[in-house]
């Protein structure tokens, strides 16, 4: 598990903290990790005070609203840390930022996670003013159907459920609402497995959307560059090239999700369609990228490597945003996502190699979250009863079919860059998650 920790740390590790610009209410919250001694990973959360005038006795990550001299997200939650609960921002090492929650009010909500270097060294000194009691649970219990409830709930015409967890330690503690669903996310990462059960949140993001008056040009380019910040790749470090199979080849490989504005402002991706005379997935569609080699430093390396063999495009014109979770295919491959924003579009001139793609072509990126021109197809895989989402695109009189892993990936990058869920039922493949057993083909 600490691996599995670092290997995240490597991948999302946080650049210099930067002055953001004086920006709307925002909040941001601490999901402090640490390994107990029976080896299973613990998160440290809070009882608020009976006291306090909102969510008055309630569970909850320690954090807050920024304030004007927080550089950023990071410092929000350590900060805000320390005054709750009395833990040393040098304590903690921060791992990454996930996407943000969004309150009933609008207000962004960051999970910030960090893992807590030394458990021994933290005495916890709740301030009585905001903390009635500081505790810990396992993270795991959060992708568990064990003492687990649920409620179905609506607000503004929209029906969604609350996950309720109920938890023993000396006291009972009931773990709900925003924070079950930023716990619920946490563990899926960290763990690389989605929860047994259904996730249905509520769609206040698309409400907050609304109430900025949509998220035009101006507002994706400023949550694109957010994303950057808080994502923004360390400097690249020679890694061990793991996975590997038994023969000692790898095992791993990564694409590039390069975005641009299109004519009318909305984002666009660059897709391609594999040519006819490839050995394996010919004719498909995908997005540039490929298998590691010894020479890559890391996976962004090798996708901005094989999007420079396979397209021509040259790495210097993209601007790594983030890198998201691994998918896994059927074969036991680790396949990486790494989102790029191609910094001029004018420049970039499509050089399609003829012995690996037919065709380059560009669709929007919120195509991926609606229902129009979609269809489910409905699989089975060693037990495990999946639906394989195909997109049917059309561009200068060319039919594409968008599906598999890479529709899956862009569905996913949608949701992070737009902040709401698709349209439609998602039932990803397990082995998507890396939690069923591979082939060894």
């Amino acid at each position: 598990m600490e691996e599995r920790l670092q290997t995240l740390a490597q991948h999302f590790r946080l650049q210099t903290p930067v002055k953001p610009p004086a920006a709307a209410a925002r909040a941001a919250v601490l999901v402090c990790l640490f390994q107990a001694d029976d080896g299973h990973l613990r998160v440290i959360l809070t009882k608020r005070a009976s006291t306090l005038s909102s969510h008055s006795g309630e569970v909850s990550l320690p954090g807050g609203k920024r304030e004007v001299g927080d550089g950023d997200d990071v410092d929000t939650a350590l900060r805000e840390a320390k005054e709750e609960i009395g833990l040393e921002p040098s304590l903690v090492n921060v791992v990454t930022v996930l996407e943000p929650f969004v309150n009933k009010q609008g207000m962004p909500v960051i999970p910030v996670i960090g893992i807590l270097n030394a458990k021994e060294a933290f005495k916890p000194a709740p301030n009585p003013a905001e903390v009635e009691a500081v505790f810990d649970a396992p993270l795991e219990m959060f992708i568990k159907d064990d003492n687990r409830r649920q409620e179905m709930r609506e607000w503004n015409g929209n029906k969604y459920l609350i996950h309720i967890f109920d938890y023993e330690m000396k006291n009972k503690y009931t773990i709900w609402g925003l924070t079950a669903s930023i716990l619920i996310r946490a563990a899926s990462i960290v763990y690389e497995r989605p929860p047994p059960f259904e996730e249905q949140n509520p769609s206040y993001k698309a409400a907050f959307a609304e109430k900025t008056n949509g998220m035009g040009s101006s507002n994706l380019e400023q949550r694109l560059q957010t994303l950057a910040q808080h994502f923004r790749l360390q400097k690249p470090v020679k890694p061990d090239l793991s996975p590997t199979s038994t023969t000692g080849s790898i095992k791993r490989a990564a694409v590039l999700v390069c975005l641009f504005h299109g004519e009318e402002g909305n984002l666009h991706v660059i897709l391609t369609k594999r040519a006819t005379t490839l050995s394996s997935h010919s004719g498909e569609v995908a997005l540039p990228g490929g298998k590691r080699e010894q020479g890559d430093a890391d996976d962004v390396d090798t996708a901005l490597r094989e999007a420079k063999e396979e397209i021509g495009l040259d790495p210097s014109q993209v601007n790594i945003v983030t890198i998201l979770e691994p998918f896994v295919n059927k074969l036991g491959m680790t396949v990486v996502p790494v989102i790029g924003l191609l910094s001029n579009k004018e420049a970039f001139d499509p050089a399609p190699n003829a012995a690996e793609v037919e065709a380059i072509f560009y669709a929007p990126l919120e195509m991926f979250l609606k229902d129009e021109n979609r269809r489910a197809e409905e699989r089975e895989w060693m037990g495990d009863k999946y639906l394989l989402q195909h997109f049917y695109f059309e561009d200068h009189g060319k039919e594409y079919d968008i599906w598999a892993i890479t529709a899956g990936i862009l569905i996913k990058t949608a949701s992070l860059v737009y902040q709401r869920q698709p349209a439609f039922l998602e039932q990803r493949p397990k082995f998507w998650s890396g939690t069923a057993h591979h082939t060894t083909a």
